[in-house]
């Protein structure tokens, strides 16, 4: 392609020299090669729309390198792809015998670099840096659910009004996340706007959201259930689908038992009475 497009110049200087010493003044009458190449037709369409020798040299050399894409002519760009590096392969290679690693040391070695965080034998950062927080193996956590989310989930329709809302509702109706804990504790955020006479059961309540309640006419029992009869009051139909019954409720530990109202049933009993 090159080789052609320097002919071609050379050609088309030659033409134009002789050509101006005959007196004819153009290059229109340069004969068109008997060749098919695509790439020859705008060599001689720069030369032609040119007309002068000192502008062919943009045009013409754009022209040469233009070629259309065929199956025979696709390749990588250079430098897209390299040969793979061998080593050890003698000494001829330039990486024979150490393979470019040097002589001993840990550098030389299968693996080379430490663990990660190993400091050359120093106390790491990791254990420079104190401790922050604490985790307590033993606590109990629940999942908080605040009076104004309870309000809007009462108001679009989303929770039962005519009778008790257990933990279970709660969580069918995505008012609290899948994971509770020990349960759900009832705080007291909106209580001013709280207006629904809402009956509940849950594991813990703040003395805000407890006022709030009786003063729109509801009420909110605590109850006490452990991680079995939790599990049991949340997913009834697990214990069915495995052939097992509902476990007996059990009393809270010495420690927790002023906390809650009463002891939690299974299943648990939803009617509105009047002592609620």
């Amino acid at each position: 392609m090159q080789r052609r497009a320097s002919l071609l110049l050379s050609l088309a200087r030659a033409w134009s020299g002789s050509a101006a010493a005959s007196g004819l003044g153009s290059l229109s009458a340069l004969p068109a090669p008997c060749s098919s190449s695509a790439a020859v037709s705008p060599v001689l369409e720069a030369l032609q729309a040119a007309g002068r020798r000192w502008l062919t040299a943009g045009p013409v050399a754009q022209a040469a390198e233009r070629e259309f894409i065929t199956l025979n002519t696709l390749a990588d760009n250079p430098g897209a792809t390299h040969s793979v590096k061998r080593v050890g392969r003698g000494i001829g290679s330039g990486l024979g015998k150490t393979a470019g690693r040097g002589h001993k040391g840990q550098k030389a070695r299968n693996g080379r670099k430490p663990r990660l965080g190993f400091e050359g034998g120093q106390t790491p950062l990791r254990l420079r840096v104190p401790l922050r927080g604490f985790h307590n193996p033993h606590g109990r956590w629940y999942r908080p659910l605040n009076l104004d989310t309870l309000q809007r989930w009462v108001q679009e329709g989303r929770l039962p009004t005519d009778r008790v809302i257990t933990m279970k509702d709660l969580r069918d109706s995505n008012c609290v996340g899948r994971k509770m804990g020990w349960g759900v504790r009832l705080l007291g955020r909106g209580a001013g706007r709280f207006d629904s006479p809402v009956h509940l059961q849950v594991s813990g309540v703040s003395d805000s959201a407890r006022a709030a309640i009786e003063k729109a006419g509801g009420s909110v029992t605590t109850v006490y259930y452990n991680q079995l009869g939790l599990r049991a009051l949340l997913k009834p139909d697990w214990f069915a689908a495995k052939g097992r019954l509902l476990p007996r409720p059990a009393r809270p530990p010495p420690k927790l038992e002023g906390r809650f109202d009463q002891v939690g049933e299974l299943p648990p009993r939803t009617e509105i009475t009047a002592a609620a």
